[in-house]
Protein backbone atom coordinates (compact mmCIF):
# COMPACT_ATOMS: atom_id res chain seq x y z
CA UNK A 1 0.00 0.00 0.00
CA UNK A 2 2.63 2.58 0.74
CA UNK A 3 4.24 1.62 -2.30
CA UNK A 4 1.51 2.24 -4.33
CA UNK A 5 1.04 5.93 -2.27
CA UNK A 6 4.69 6.40 -3.22
CA UNK A 7 4.27 5.59 -6.68
CA UNK A 8 0.91 7.61 -7.24
CA UNK A 9 3.32 10.87 -5.59
CA UNK A 10 5.89 10.25 -7.92
CA UNK A 11 3.52 10.39 -10.80
CA UNK A 12 1.84 13.71 -9.41
CA UNK A 13 5.28 15.44 -9.49
CA UNK A 14 5.70 14.22 -12.88
CA UNK A 15 2.64 15.16 -13.92
CA UNK A 16 3.52 18.95 -12.89
CA UNK A 17 6.70 19.13 -14.18
CA UNK A 18 5.03 18.19 -17.58
CA UNK A 19 2.50 20.34 -16.92
CA UNK A 20 5.08 22.98 -16.27
CA UNK A 21 7.94 21.80 -19.14
CA UNK A 22 7.22 25.23 -21.18
CA UNK A 23 7.54 27.34 -18.33
CA UNK A 24 11.18 25.43 -16.73
CA UNK A 25 12.60 25.61 -20.34
CA UNK A 26 11.61 29.00 -20.76
CA UNK A 27 13.06 30.03 -17.78
CA UNK A 28 16.47 28.27 -18.36
CA UNK A 29 17.08 29.82 -21.59
CA UNK A 30 16.37 33.26 -19.77
CA UNK A 31 18.63 32.44 -17.69
CA UNK A 32 21.17 31.12 -19.90
CA UNK A 33 20.54 34.17 -22.00
CA UNK A 34 21.39 36.41 -19.33
CA UNK A 35 24.64 34.97 -17.67
CA UNK A 36 26.18 34.73 -21.17
CA UNK A 37 25.00 38.33 -21.83
CA UNK A 38 26.61 39.57 -18.52
CA UNK A 39 29.94 37.06 -19.54
CA UNK A 40 30.43 38.24 -22.85
CA UNK A 41 29.68 42.14 -23.05
CA UNK A 42 30.04 43.30 -19.10
CA UNK A 43 33.43 40.83 -17.92
CA UNK A 44 36.72 42.36 -18.43
CA UNK A 45 38.50 39.11 -19.44
CA UNK A 46 41.43 38.47 -17.43
CA UNK A 47 44.76 36.96 -19.03
CA UNK A 48 47.68 35.23 -17.34
CA UNK A 49 51.19 34.29 -17.61
CA UNK A 50 54.17 32.90 -16.44
CA UNK A 51 57.97 33.09 -15.47
CA UNK A 52 60.08 30.70 -14.39
CA UNK A 53 63.43 31.30 -11.72
CA UNK A 54 65.61 28.26 -10.86
CA UNK A 55 67.18 28.07 -7.39
CA UNK A 56 71.10 26.79 -7.52
CA UNK A 57 74.26 27.22 -5.59
CA UNK A 58 75.92 28.74 -8.07
CA UNK A 59 79.25 29.26 -6.12
CA UNK A 60 80.67 25.69 -6.49
CA UNK A 61 81.25 23.53 -9.28
CA UNK A 62 78.80 21.54 -11.17
CA UNK A 63 78.16 18.84 -10.83
CA UNK A 64 75.89 19.76 -7.28
CA UNK A 65 76.35 17.97 -4.23
CA UNK A 66 73.14 16.88 -2.50
CA UNK A 67 73.94 19.33 0.70
CA UNK A 68 73.55 22.12 -2.18
CA UNK A 69 70.30 20.93 -3.59
CA UNK A 70 68.87 20.50 0.24
CA UNK A 71 70.41 24.76 0.76
CA UNK A 72 68.86 25.71 -2.28
CA UNK A 73 65.25 23.87 -1.54
CA UNK A 74 65.32 25.58 1.48
CA UNK A 75 65.64 28.88 0.37
CA UNK A 76 62.97 28.59 -1.93
CA UNK A 77 60.10 29.73 1.11
CA UNK A 78 62.63 32.80 1.33
CA UNK A 79 62.54 33.48 -2.00
CA UNK A 80 58.78 33.25 -2.21
CA UNK A 81 58.31 35.63 0.34
CA UNK A 82 61.16 38.43 -0.95
CA UNK A 83 59.81 38.01 -4.51
CA UNK A 84 56.16 39.52 -3.55
CA UNK A 85 57.45 42.11 -1.20
CA UNK A 86 57.33 45.52 -1.24
CA UNK A 87 60.90 45.46 -1.96
CA UNK A 88 61.07 44.26 -4.93
CA UNK A 89 57.38 45.36 -6.40
CA UNK A 90 57.40 48.67 -5.43
CA UNK A 91 60.35 49.10 -7.87
CA UNK A 92 58.36 47.09 -10.26
CA UNK A 93 55.68 49.81 -10.04
CA UNK A 94 58.43 52.46 -10.19
CA UNK A 95 59.56 51.33 -13.85
CA UNK A 96 56.13 50.81 -15.10
CA UNK A 97 54.61 53.11 -14.02
CA UNK A 98 51.91 51.21 -12.09
CA UNK A 99 49.08 53.11 -10.78
CA UNK A 100 48.95 50.76 -7.48
CA UNK A 101 50.17 49.82 -4.62
CA UNK A 102 52.49 47.08 -3.69
CA UNK A 103 49.96 45.12 -1.56
CA UNK A 104 47.55 45.93 -5.08
CA UNK A 105 50.03 44.44 -7.11
CA UNK A 106 50.77 41.75 -4.90
CA UNK A 107 47.13 40.44 -5.30
CA UNK A 108 47.32 39.59 -8.71
CA UNK A 109 50.44 37.78 -8.42
CA UNK A 110 51.42 33.92 -6.99
CA UNK A 111 53.96 32.17 -6.94
CA UNK A 112 54.52 28.49 -6.63
CA UNK A 113 56.73 25.28 -7.07
CA UNK A 114 56.45 21.37 -7.49
CA UNK A 115 57.98 19.45 -4.33
CA UNK A 116 61.41 18.74 -4.74
CA UNK A 117 62.05 21.43 -7.32
CA UNK A 118 64.25 24.07 -7.70
CA UNK A 119 62.17 26.14 -10.13
CA UNK A 120 60.00 29.06 -8.80
CA UNK A 121 56.91 29.93 -10.78
CA UNK A 122 55.97 33.60 -10.94
CA UNK A 123 52.48 33.56 -12.46
CA UNK A 124 50.64 37.11 -13.29
CA UNK A 125 46.72 37.84 -13.94
CA UNK A 126 45.61 41.41 -15.69
CA UNK A 127 43.29 42.79 -17.92
CA UNK A 128 45.89 43.85 -20.18
CA UNK A 129 48.36 41.31 -21.65
CA UNK A 130 51.09 42.91 -22.34
CA UNK A 131 51.26 44.78 -18.92
CA UNK A 132 50.48 40.81 -17.40
CA UNK A 133 53.73 39.70 -19.37
CA UNK A 134 55.94 43.18 -18.45
CA UNK A 135 54.98 42.87 -15.11
CA UNK A 136 56.40 38.72 -14.72
CA UNK A 137 59.35 39.89 -16.62
CA UNK A 138 60.10 43.16 -14.56
CA UNK A 139 59.84 41.70 -11.17
CA UNK A 140 61.91 38.65 -11.99
CA UNK A 141 64.93 40.56 -13.84
CA UNK A 142 65.07 43.26 -10.39
CA UNK A 143 64.48 39.64 -8.18
CA UNK A 144 67.41 38.61 -9.40
CA UNK A 145 69.53 42.04 -9.21
CA UNK A 146 68.38 42.79 -5.64
CA UNK A 147 68.27 39.15 -4.55
CA UNK A 148 72.44 39.46 -4.24
CA UNK A 149 72.10 42.54 -1.75
CA UNK A 150 69.66 41.37 0.33
CA UNK A 151 70.92 37.90 1.19
CA UNK A 152 74.70 38.48 -0.51
CA UNK A 153 74.20 35.22 -2.46
CA UNK A 154 73.87 34.82 -6.19
CA UNK A 155 71.26 31.72 -6.59
CA UNK A 156 69.02 32.74 -8.81
CA UNK A 157 68.84 32.21 -12.75
CA UNK A 158 65.35 33.45 -15.20
CA UNK A 159 64.84 29.96 -16.55
CA UNK A 160 62.22 30.78 -18.71
CA UNK A 161 60.58 34.78 -19.50
CA UNK A 162 56.34 34.91 -19.54
CA UNK A 163 54.81 35.37 -22.55
CA UNK A 164 52.61 37.19 -23.91
CA UNK A 165 49.33 35.14 -23.02
CA UNK A 166 46.25 35.76 -26.34
CA UNK A 167 43.54 33.43 -24.75
CA UNK A 168 41.86 35.01 -21.28
CA UNK A 169 41.66 32.58 -18.35
CA UNK A 170 38.36 34.54 -16.99
CA UNK A 171 35.34 34.45 -17.42
CA UNK A 172 35.00 30.88 -18.99
CA UNK A 173 31.94 31.46 -21.28
CA UNK A 174 31.44 27.95 -21.03
CA UNK A 175 31.44 27.11 -17.62
CA UNK A 176 28.75 30.09 -16.91
CA UNK A 177 26.66 28.66 -19.55
CA UNK A 178 26.51 25.29 -17.59
CA UNK A 179 25.94 27.51 -14.09
CA UNK A 180 23.23 29.07 -16.10
CA UNK A 181 21.59 26.00 -17.15
CA UNK A 182 21.55 24.48 -13.69
CA UNK A 183 20.27 27.86 -12.03
CA UNK A 184 17.92 28.22 -14.82
CA UNK A 185 16.36 24.63 -14.40
CA UNK A 186 16.33 24.47 -10.49
CA UNK A 187 14.82 27.73 -10.22
CA UNK A 188 12.14 26.62 -13.39
CA UNK A 189 11.10 23.10 -11.22
CA UNK A 190 10.93 25.24 -7.59
CA UNK A 191 8.50 27.87 -9.45
CA UNK A 192 6.36 25.22 -11.11
CA UNK A 193 6.16 23.21 -7.72
CA UNK A 194 4.89 26.73 -6.35
CA UNK A 195 2.63 27.71 -8.85
CA UNK A 196 1.29 23.93 -8.46
CA UNK A 197 0.96 24.61 -4.63
CA UNK A 198 -0.74 27.76 -4.72
CA UNK A 199 -3.24 26.86 -7.21
CA UNK A 200 -6.03 25.58 -5.10
CA UNK A 201 -8.77 24.84 -7.85
CA UNK A 202 -9.95 21.03 -8.68
CA UNK A 203 -9.56 19.98 -12.42
CA UNK A 204 -9.91 16.46 -12.67
CA UNK A 205 -12.63 13.45 -10.84
CA UNK A 206 -9.41 12.20 -9.35
CA UNK A 207 -9.06 15.21 -7.23
CA UNK A 208 -12.77 15.29 -6.30
CA UNK A 209 -12.45 11.62 -5.23
CA UNK A 210 -9.25 12.27 -3.19
CA UNK A 211 -10.87 15.81 -1.73
CA UNK A 212 -14.32 14.30 -0.40
CA UNK A 213 -13.60 10.59 -0.27
CA UNK A 214 -16.60 9.92 -2.30
CA UNK A 215 -17.42 8.38 -5.09
CA UNK A 216 -17.81 10.54 -9.23
CA UNK A 217 -21.08 9.47 -10.03
CA UNK A 218 -21.25 11.01 -13.31
CA UNK A 219 -19.45 13.65 -15.63
CA UNK A 220 -20.46 16.70 -18.05
CA UNK A 221 -18.28 17.13 -21.27
CA UNK A 222 -17.22 20.46 -22.31
CA UNK A 223 -19.19 21.86 -25.17
CA UNK A 224 -17.02 24.05 -27.64
CA UNK A 225 -19.67 26.27 -29.49
CA UNK A 226 -18.48 24.23 -32.86
CA UNK A 227 -20.13 20.88 -31.44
Amino acid sequence: MKETENTSDLQELLQILKKRLLLIITLTLITMGLVGTYTHFLTTPTYQTSTQIVVSNLHDEYPLTHSDIQLSLQLINTFNVILLSPTILDQVIEELNLETSADGLSGRMTTSNEANSQVIVLTVRHEDPQLAQSIANTTVEIFSEEIVDIMNVDTIRILATAQLPTNPISPNLTLNLVIGLVIGAMSGILLAFLLDFLDKTVKTEQEIQRLTDLPVLGMIPIITPEK
